[in-house]
C-alpha cells in the first residue's frame, strides 16, 4: 500500500477527469478550435485582445498545514488576421511568472499558433492547435486528440487543454462536413513528476514515448451533421491516448516506475438537440487498445464510456445534470500473488515481481477509471447571475456512485467593470479511505483568488 499511496500522490491528476472537469459544465465541449480562438474577430482583417490576470491559490501540504499552493501572474496576447476570406491565422501567446507548487517560473508559452486557407468547400489548417471534440460538458469520451495539464491550478477549466501540432482538413456540403486530423507527434498529458516526494527504492525512469516516425503519427476521422434542429458526429481515431500506463521494472536498486504510451482505437457518437426548454446532449465512445492488455501491464482492458446531460435555464437561473458511466469489456479481478516457498530464493523473486505487476496494474486501473466492472457518476451544476449579470455564483459537483468519491467546485465571480473580473472560489474532493480522492485530496484540493482584466 505505501507503493500505491506514493506513486498515486505523486501522478494523481490522470483520474481527474471526472472530477476536475465538474468545475467546467457550462464551457461548450463543442465548440471548434477555430471559433473558440477567432470567436467575434474572425469578422476582422487583423484583431490583437487580451488579458493580464494575477492569481493567489492555497491548500495543504501531507502534513494537513495550510500553504500557498501558487501566487502567479499572466499576460496573454490573442492575435487573429484574416485575408478576404481565403486565409486565417490565430496565435495565442501566454507570459507566466510566480511560484506553483513551491518551484519558481518564468516561461513563455506559445498554446495555439495556426494557419488555414479556404480554397471552395475545404479549410486546411496547419499547426499548434487545441481541438476539442464532443457535445457532452466537461467530460467527453470522443475527444481523444487534444492532451491535458490538470495540474493546473486555475478557475477556468480551458486553462487544462494543451495544444498539439496538427494538420486538419474539412470538406463541407450543406449541412454536414468531414473532417480528417493527422496527428505527427505525441504530446502526452503533463506528468506532475517535478519535486516529488519519491520513496528510497523507487525511481522514475525514462519515458517510452514513440519515436517520430510517420508510421506512429496518430490520425482521426469526424462526419458531422449539423441541423436546426439536431447536430451530431461519428468519429474515429487511431493514436496513442494521451494518458500512458505505467510500467515497471525491479533490479538491485529497487523498483523503477516508466511511463510508457499505448495505441488505441477509438469509435465513438454524440448529439445535442433541444426537448422544449430542455437541452439534451449524448456521447459514447468505445476504446480498444492496440497491444495485448492482458500481457501488458500498462495497457487497459477495453471499455465504454457514455455521458447524457440534461441542462435548462431559468430566468437568472442555469442548471446542469450529466450521468456518466463506464463499463470494462473483459473485465477480470486481480488475482493476488502467493508465496509459494519463503525459504526458497527463487519464490521470493517471483513474488516479488508478481506483487509489483499487481500493484502497478491496480494503479493503472485507477488512473484510467477502470477499477470496477461498470461505474456510474452523477455532476451536476447550478449557476445564478444576478446583479445585473455581474455577479456570477456557481456551485458545481460530483459524485461516483461506485467509489463513493466526490468533488465540490464553489465559484462566486464579479464584473466590477468591462473587462473586469474578480473571481473567487476553490475544489474541495475526497472519498472513502484509500480510495484516490482520499488519497490526494491535500494535492488537488484548493482555493483561489483572481483579478482579470481584458483588453
Amino acid at each position: 500500500m505505501r507503493l500505491m499511496t506514493a506513486v498515486i500522490g505523486m501522478l494523481c491528476c490522470f483520474i481527474l477527469q471526472t472530477a476536475i472537469h465538474a468545475q467546467g459544465l457550462f464551457e461548450s465541449a463543442g465548440e471548434d478550435d477555430a471559433a473558440s480562438g477567432m470567436g467575434k474577430e474572425q469578422a476582422k482583417s487583423f484583431s490583437l485582445i487580451g488579458y493580464v490576470k494575477g492569481s493567489i491559490c492555497g491548500g495543504q501540504n501531507d502534513n494537513n498545514d495550510a500553504v500557498i499552493s501558487s501566487g502567479n501572474a499572466q499576460a496573454a496576447l490573442k492575435i487573429s488576421a484574416e485575408k478576404s476570406g481565403i486565409g486565417k491565422a490565430f496565435s495565442e501567446i501566454r507570459l507566466n511568472a510566480g511560484k506553483i507548487r513551491g518551484s519558481s517560473s518564468i516561461s513563455c508559452d506559445v498554446r495555439e499558433a495556426w494557419a488555414s486557407v479556404s480554397p471552395g468547400p475545404f479549410d486546411i489548417k496547419l499547426g499548434r492547435q487545441i481541438l476539442c471534440w464532443g457535445r457532452a460538458d466537461a467530460i467527453n469520451p470522443t475527444n481523444n486528440i487534444t492532451p491535458k495539464d490538470e495540474t493546473a491550478l486555475s478557475s477556468e477549466f480551458d486553462d487544462t487543454r494543451l495544444g498539439n501540432e496538427l494538420l486538419q482538413m474539412r470538406a463541407k456540403k450543406g449541412h454536414s462536413s468531414i473532417q480528417a486530423i493527422w496527428i505527427p507527434y505525441f504530446r502526452p498529458d503533463v506528468l506532475p513528476l517535478a519535486g516529488a516526494e519519491i520513496p528510497s527504492g523507487i525511481t522514475i525512469g525514462e519515458p517510452v514515448y514513440p519515436d517520430i516516425l510517420f508510421s506512429n503519427g496518430g490520425f482521426a476521422l469526424r462526419m458531422e451533421l449539423t441541423h436546426p434542429s439536431v447536430d451530431g458526429s461519428v468519429s474515429y481515431f487511431n493514436g496513442y491516448a494521451t494518458l500512458p500506463g505505467f510500467d515497471f521494472s525491479v533490479g538491485q536498486t529497487g523498483l523503477s516506475l516508466i511511463p510508457r504510451a499505448y495505441r488505441i482505437h477509438a469509435a465513438g457518437a454524440d448529439f445535442s438537440t433541444a426537448i422544449g426548454s430542455i437541452g439534451l446532449r449524448s456521447e459514447a465512445a468505445v476504446k480498444y487498445p492496440f497491444e495485448d492488455y492482458e500481457k501488458y501491464v500498462h495497457v487497459p482492458n477495453p471499455y465504454v464510456q457514455y455521458v447524457i446531460g440534461l441542462d435548462k435555464s431559468i430566468a437568472d437561473w442555469s442548471v446542469l445534470l450529466q450521468y456518466s458511466g463506464l463499463y470494462v469489456i473483459n473485465y477480470k479481478n486481480i488475482t493476488e500473488p502467493v508465496l509459494t516457498d519463503p525459504l526458497d530464493p527463487m519464490a521470493r523473486a517471483l513474488y516479488t515481481y508478481a506483487l509489483a505487476s499487481t500493484e502497478i496494474q491496480r494503479m493503472n486501473r485507477l488512473f484510467t477509471g477502470t477499477s470496477d466492472e461498470i461505474s456510474h457518476s452523477l455532476m451536476g451544476n447550478v449557476q445564478w447571475n444576478t446583479l445585473y449579470e455581474t455577479l456570477h455564483m456557481k456551485l458545481a459537483g460530483m459524485y461516483n456512485f461506485t467509489t463513493k468519491d466526490f468533488v465540490i467546485n464553489p465559484s462566486v465571480s464579479y464584473d466590477i467593470a468591462d473587462a473586469v473580473n474578480l473571481a473567487a472560489g476553490g475544489r474541495y474532493l475526497d472519498g472513502p479511505e484509500r480510495n484516490l480522492n482520499n488519497m490526494i485530496g491535500n494535492l488537488m484540493s484548493f482555493v483561489y483568488t483572481e483579478l482579470k482584466v481584458s483588453f
